[in-house]
Formats: structure tokens, C-alpha cells, sequence
């Protein structure tokens, strides 16, 4: 092929191509900086505290959403997460250690923050399963930890401006640990088996014991400043001054037995919650001070003379008189069990705690108090939402959840016309008058005559129910001719609007003519799911737009292509091997009967595992972006606990919900672009070299393009082989793979029917 430019296009001049190059003005412009196919955002909420310290004018917060900091001056409200290099966002212990480093615990380790540079000093996984506090003891740091099962100390030093792991030092018999305090030349814990205390550099933590014996009852709480140690019991509060014998302060008070945590103010005088309650102590003094029953508080600390409190919605200012609370507007979900993408840049998530609709508006089950922030747009959902959400679907404009254990219903309606509001409600067995009533959905689906198909596990005799607006129609296990199962759990609706419905027996499909309520005629046919010998049980079932069955076993995901003819409604099953076996895609991921089956825009299947991440096979049956799929270990995604996922089409983005919030993926397929209007490039300038290509979107199917200086010469050219989607990567290199000199280049876009754009960026070689 020819190095020039107008030999690329049959139809186009010398002359024509001058003239198209000159129309190009030679300033650049602005482009908004996009993020890349694959790379991650995250979306949590920052609401529940678990841990907070006062670092100078910032209030700092361990939240179930990442590390939030609050500046008191300029009130901005930030939270860190994955996407500033956190490497765990389920934060539990906050602590400001030597040099102002910030030290966090987590389920999954121990990081170091740097808040002056907002980054990442270390990271310490080493088998960490929980951490209680940390301590400063001597330029060294002290964790009360446990590592590998078993409950102990963590012991961690500076050295040349860096941070090391020493040793752990573990006690079997412990159970727990509360809290880590120094005191003195001790540490001191706080243990299921009462206070333990040794002298870290001296004893190993075996030989540790109680250094308080007289005291008649467990400790509760503690803390300690300027070399006093306060106790809490459930029958008295105690100072205690090194190497003295504690004082008690004030005794017999019934709430002290649920003090969470306990605050100096100053000597023999602290701050001390309960639940949700503020109390004032100290000598012969135990003062409720503030009571709010629809908040529960978690931690306090002091701050000159306020006292600042972590809630499990956010935080709050109390100054002895007035009770301040702070939040921003987020979701109240931070562990989705189900999403869905509802187009017009909106989204919907819920769990068993509440639905949370971008922009923020949220229904949640908690109680609300006059004392909520107005910044956070909140209101109380009028029903039950169980203790599970098992689907949610998107439909003419409502959004449907499918509860599990409501007292309320087995499927709520929500209009989203005007905020979120409860329409309707749908009980899949006749309502009693009985007070002890639970409903239990296990799946839905929406059949194209509108009828609304679920699972349920109400009535055992009665597995399936259908509604159509206020009509109702129980299916039993006899009139399928037995076919239906007890335990009938996944239900799906193909292409020729038949309903399948999976069960541990098999699969069973339904087909109706006419009302589905009065239907003129009906057929059912059971259908296994394996012909071979390996029992596979289906965990779920979906159906994409080529009619094929998908289903999900305990041993991998395999098909079925279905076909018009209702007594032989299959085909065939795949994927099969060369010899005709059946080849399933992940038969070594762990899946269980919360796994999901989705489809993005392009009909590629998305698998959820809450082990394992999610997987992805396409049309074509390759893996993506390969065969482990999007985890923790080769991604930013959030959690290995991954519950759903839903796409927005036009954007080319796939909503992740795990357990820690949700991972927001840039993927290559979305919406087939049907011009190239929407062409972006970014970073423009591109600088070389770069870690990171220059990215070419807004893409049409099967685009090459070809990168040519100004007077038309070929440089480099990318083939739609190595095109991911709708989007192109340029490392800043020529055909050779030397870097391209500083210029203006041009960037030429066709498919293959001709049609095809010019673009240009700007490179800088440092």
C-alpha cells in the first residue's frame, strides 16, 4: 500500500483532499477528557462512619464508602476512594500516626495515607482479616489485628521515610479485640477477655494480663489521655492514673452497659454515646446531654469544644447545646443488590435498607429525624423491603423489585415520573389476615403482552404467579402436569413470548394463546437441561435477543437456541467441543442462586459470581477483556462481591453493584455509532511518551484510521482488527515503533463502506 493519503479513497482527488485538509483550522481545541475502554469509576456512599480522628482543621472518616474528609473552613466534603488509590474502600479504624500519616483498617489490610498528597504510602495485606485500632507507641505503630484467624498485635516501624512490617504477635485464646490504647510504657486491650496489658518490647502478648483485677465487672470502653485512662463497665465509669489504683467516678447507672464509646474533655471530665445518646460525665455526674432515636451513633471524638460524632448517616457538630449534622447528597445504597440503567444518564439501585435514583433521591427504611442534613434528599419508603431484593426491572416507565421476606409484598411498583413513589403492590398468594405473613419472590420477568411473570416460594403448591395490573393468576404444580417444581426459582421470557422457568428438576417451558388469565390455549414442556451425565442444577436463566436460552449451572454457563415449534422448542444446547461434548464457558468460577445473567447493548452475556467478579463471553464465544474477567486483582472494580450489573447503551458504560458500592466500566459496546459526528480524541495535547495511549472515540463498527502528517504521509495505521469497539488506542509511535516528533498530525477515520472523517491532535515530544 502506498505511503500517501489519496491513495486510501477510490472516489477522492488529489484536489478534493487539499481542499478538505484546508478547511481544517490549525487551532486546537479543547477536548473533555474521557476515560478509556476498561478503566473504572467508582460510586460509593460515604454515610455510614465506623472510625474518625480531627486532623488540624479536616475531620477524617473511616466510612463503609472510603475515607471522607471534611475541611471545617471551607466546608468541602471529599471522598477518597479506589479512583485516588485506595485499595480497599469498606473502611472500619482511622488513625493519624508519626509524620502525620494517616493509618486505615480493613477487612482487607492495613493502607497508609498521605493526606498532604492525597496518596497511598503502603499497603500491608499480610492475611488481614479485621483490625480494632492503632496506636502510637515510641515512633512505632501498634494494631490490634487479626491476622490469619487469630487475634493479636501488629507491630509496624518508620524507618528512612518509609514504612515497615516487623512482626505479629498473636494470642490464641482471645475471641476479639475492641480497642488498642497506650498508657504509659503498656499497651492495653481490650478483649472478649477482659483488659490485657503488657509492655510491647518486653513481654510477648501470651504473657499479658489484667492490670486492673479489682475491677468486679468486663470493661466496655476506654480511652486515654495525658496519662489518665478512663474505664467503662456496666456498673461504674473509672479514672485511673499510672501505676494508681482506678477512681470511681459515678456508679450504678443502668445505660452504662451500652456506652459504644468515651471521650475526654478534660481531667475526670468526658463525652461519652450510647446508641443515640450523647452523655456528659464526671465526678458523680452521668448528664444526658442529647437523644436522638432515629440516629446511632458509632464514635466520638473532641475538637476544642465540640464534640464530633460518627452516625451511621453521616456525621455530626455537638457543642453542648446544638446538635449539627453533616452530609452531602449521595445514595443511601452502598451494597446494591440489584441496579438498572434507565436511560437519560439515569440509574436506580436498592437493597433491603432502600432505593437510591441518581440525582440523589432516596427511600429508605431507616427512621427519619428532624435533625437530617436538608443536603441529604431523603425520605421514608412506606413499606417493607424484606431482607433481600431479588430483581429489579425497569418498565413503561416504573420501576418493579421482586422482595424477599416482606411483610409488605412480593413485588413493589415505583413510579419514577416524579421522584420515587410507591404505585403498587403484588402478592403472590391471597393476602390472610394472619399478622406473621412474608412474601418471598425469588425472580421476575415482564412478557411482551405486559404481564408480569414471578417465582415465589409463598405457597409451595403455587410456584408461579403472573399479574396483569389488578388480575392475579396462581399456577400450581398440577396444572403443569407436574412439570413446575416446588422449588421453580428463575423465570425468563423468550422471543415468541414463552415463558421458561428453571428449577433443580430442569427447565419447564409455558406457552399461551389469548389472556393469559382466561388463556383459549396453553402447552407446557419440560426440557432438560443436560443430556450427558454431569447433573448440572441452573442457578439462573436469561434470554438474549437471538433467542438463545442462557443458563447458569453450578458447573459453568451453557445455551440453548430455540426455535418456533412448541413441542420441540430447542434446537440445540452448546457450546460443545470438537467431539460434540458439552463445553460450558467458566466451569471453574463459583456461582450460587445469586448469580445473574445480563446482556449489554452488543448481546454480549455478563455473569455475576459474589466470589469471583464478573465474566464476560461475547457474541463471537470469546472471553472479556479475558478469561478471568474483572476482579480485584487485574482491575480497580471495587469487590469480588458482585451482585448485578446493567449498561447505559448510548454512553458504552456497564454499571458494576458489589458489596463496597459500584464500579462504573468503560467497555466497547455500546450503541453501534452510525456516523462518526461524535469523534473525540483526548489527551489533546499528547504528550509522548505516555504510559497511557492517546484514545480515539465515538467510533463506527468495522473503522480503521490512519495516522498522517499534514501533507497526507501514512505514519502509522491501525486496522479495525486492532480497533477495540468504538474506541482506538495510539501509543505515539510509527510503523517502525519510533515516537513521532512534536506536530500537528492528522487522523483519518473510515469504515469499511467508504464513509470516512478527518480529525486532528496536537503531539508533544518531551
Amino acid at each position: 500500500m502506498s505511503g500517501h493519503f489519496y491513495s486510501l479513497f477510490y472516489s477522492g482527488s488529489l484536489h478534493n483532499l487539499m481542499r478538505k485538509i484546508f478547511l481544517f483550522s490549525l487551532m486546537i481545541t479543547h477536548v473533555f477528557v474521557q476515560v478509556r475502554v476498561g478503566e473504572i469509576k467508582s460510586i460509593t456512599s460515604s454515610l455510614e462512619i465506623r472510625d474518625l480522628i480531627v486532623n488540624e482543621n479536616e475531620i477524617i472518616l473511616a466510612t463503609s464508602g472510603g475515607l471522607a474528609i471534611y475541611n471545617q473552613k471551607l466546608g468541602d466534603y471529599i471522598v477518597i476512594t479506589k479512583d485516588h488509590g485506595l485499595i480497599d474502600t469498606d473502611l472500619k479504624i482511622v488513625h493519624k500516626g508519626p509524620k502525620g500519616l494517616i493509618w486505615i483498617g480493613s477487612g482487607m489490610g492495613v493502607q497508609v495515607w498521605d493526606n498532604s498528597n492525597k496518596m497511598i504510602v503502603d499497603w500491608f495485606q499480610l492475611d488481614i482479616e479485621d483490625v480494632a485500632g492503632f496506636v502510637n507507641y515510641k515512633e512505632t505503630i501498634y494494631g490490634a489485628i487479626k491476622n490469619d484467624g487469630i487475634w493479636g498485635t501488629m507491630e509496624f516501624i518508620h524507618s528512612n521515610d518509609k514504612v515497615y512490617y516487623r512482626d505479629f504477635y498473636g494470642r490464641n485464646d482471645i475471641g476479639k479485640i475492641v480497642d488498642i490504647q497506650s498508657f504509659g510504657d503498656d499497651l492495653i486491650l481490650l478483649t472478649d477477655l477482659g483488659l490485657l496489658s503488657g509492655n510491647p518490647h518486653k513481654t510477648h502478648l501470651i504473657y499479658w494480663d489484667d492490670p486492673y483485677p479489682e475491677l468486679e465487672k468486663l470493661t466496655i470502653a476506654m480511652n486515654q489521655k495525658d496519662g489518665e485512662l478512663v474505664l467503662v463497665t456496666s456498673s461504674a465509669i473509672y479514672s485511673a492514673k499510672i501505676f494508681e489504683t482506678p477512681i470511681p467516678l459515678v456508679t450504678n447507672e443502668r445505660d452504662f452497659q451500652y456506652i459504644r464509646s468515651i471521650a475526654f474533655k478534660g481531667p475526670t471530665d468526658f463525652v461519652a454515646i450510647t446508641d443515640s445518646v450523647i452523655y456528659k460525665i464526671g465526678t458523680d455526674k452521668f448528664q444526658k446531654q442529647f437523644s436522638d432515636s432515629d440516629f446511632s451513633f458509632s464514635e466520638i471524638k473532641i475538637n476544642g469544644s465540640n464534640s464530633i460524632i460518627g452516625t451511621n448517616i453521616g456525621f455530626a457538630i455537638f457543642d453542648g447545646t446544638t446538635f449539627s449534622h453533616f452530609v452531602r447528597n449521595e445514595p443511601i445504597v452502598n451494597a446494591p443488590q440489584a441496579i438498572q440503567h434507565l436511560g437519560n444518564d439515569r440509574w436506580v439501585m436498592a437493597n433491603e435498607k432502600g432505593i437510591s435514583l441518581t440525582k440523589w433521591i432516596n427511600l429508605s427504611v431507616m427512621p427519619l429525624s428532624l435533625g437530617f442534613s436538608s443536603k441529604l434528599n431523603l425520605s421514608k419508603i412506606p413499606i417493607h423491603l424484606g431482607t433481600q431484593i431479588s430483581e429489579l426491572l425497569f418498565h413503561n416507565n416504573k420501576i418493579y423489585l421482586g422482595l424477599i421476606n416482606s411483610t409488605s409484598a412480593g413485588v413493589a411498583s415505583f413510579n419514577i415520573s416524579n421522584g420515587l413513589k410507591v404505585d403498587q403492590l403484588f402478592f403472590p398468594k391471597e393476602l390472610t389476615s394472619e399478622p406473621k405473613d412474608v412474601y418471598f419472590v425469588s425472580d421476575m420477568a415482564i412478557d411482551t403482552k405486559d404481564n408480569l411473570w414471578v417465582t415465589s416460594g409463598n405457597k409451595l403448591n403455587l410456584p408461579i404467579t403472573v399479574f396483569n395490573e389488578s388480575q392475579s393468576r396462581h399456577f400450581s404444580i398440577e396444572e403443569s402436569g407436574g412439570l413446575l417444581s416446588e422449588k421453580s426459582e428463575s423465570i425468563a421470557v423468550d422471543n415468541f413470548n414463552r415463558v421458561w422457568i428453571a428449577s433443580p428438576s430442569g427447565l419447564v417451558m409455558y406457552k399461551y394463546n389469548g389472556n393469559v388469565m382466561d388463556p383459549s390455549a396453553e402447552v407446557w414442556v419440560a426440557e432438560t437441561v443436560d443430556l450427558g451425565l454431569v447433573k448440572r442444577t441452573p442457578l439462573d436463566i436469561n434470554v438474549s435477543s437471538r433467542n438463545r436460552l442462557w443458563i447458569l449451572t453450578n458447573i459453568g454457563l451453557i445455551h440453548k437456541d430455540l426455535q418456533v415449534s412448541e413441542n420441540n422448542p430447542v434446537n440445540q444446547t452448546g457450546p460443545t467441543s470438537n467431539n460434540g461434548d458439552l463445553y460450558p464457558y467458566f466451569p471453574s468460577v463459583v456461582f450460587n442462586k445469586y448469580s445473574r445473567i445480563r446482556f449489554d447493548p452488543r448481546g454480549n452475556v455478563w455473569v455475576t459470581s459474589q466470589t469471583d467478579g464478573i465474566h464476560v463471553v461475547t457474541k463471537s464465544g470469546e472471553y472479556w477483556p479475558g478469561i478471568n474477567g474483572l476482579n480485584t486483582s487485574n482491575s480497580n472494580l471495587l469487590s469480588n462481591h458482585v451482585n448485578d450489573v446493567t449498561f447505559d447503551s448510548e454512553e458504552g458504560l456497564a454499571f458494576i453493584a458489589t458489596d463496597k458500592g459500584v464500579s462504573v466500566v468503560r467497555i466497547p459496546f455500546s450503541a453501534k455509532n452510525k456516523s462518526y459526528n461524535e469523534v473525540e480524541i483526548f489527551p489533546s495535547p499528547f504528550r509522548i511518551p505516555s504510559q497511557k495511549p492517546m484514545t480515539v472515540t465515538g467510533l463506527k463498527d468495522e473503522s480503521s484510521l490512519k495516522i498522517m502528517t499534514l501533507n497526507g504521509q501514512v505514519l502509522r495505521t491501525l486496522n479495525n482488527s486492532d480497533v477495540q469497539g468504538y474506541q482506538a488506542n495510539w501509543d505515539g509511535r510509527n510503523e517502525s515503533g519510533k515516537l513521532v516528533g512534536t506536530g500537528v498530525y492528522l487522523i483519518a477515520i473510515y469504515d469499511t463502506k467508504g464513509t470516512f472523517s478527518f480529525e486532528k491532535v496536537a503531539v508533544i515530544r518531551e
